[in-house]
């Protein structure tokens, strides 16, 4: 009987780590669904682009093409400047950030 009240809260613990978070359920959204695969690949963002940064606070897809590009080349120096320009923009937008 002692042993089964020493197991008892780490039973309690382990059922509730699987309950269902919120979050959990943004995978079952088709429409979060299209924004991440908006934000990895940056194709067929045209309509959905407001509804993904808006309602899901998912950032535009040029960060992670960008990341992308600096591990397998750019096209162009040109096209390296624009990632370059991407990157400083969102270095001080995190220094702009407020820290809780």
């Amino acid at each position: 009987m002692r042993n089964l009240m020493l197991l008892l809260p780490l039973v309690l613990v382990l059922l509730g780590a699987g309950a269902d978070t919120p979050e959990d359920h943004l995978f079952d959204d088709p429409m979060f669904r299209r924004c991440l695969h908006w934000m990895l690949d940056g194709k067929a963002g045209a309509l959905i682009d407001n509804i993904c940064q808006e309602e899901y606070e998912i950032p535009p897809p040029s960060i992670f093409l960008c990341a992308r590009k600096v591990t397998t080349g750019f096209l162009s120096p040109a096209d390296r400047e624009v990632c370059a320009i991407i990157f400083e923009e969102q270095a001080r937008k995190a220094r702009a950030g407020f820290i809780r």
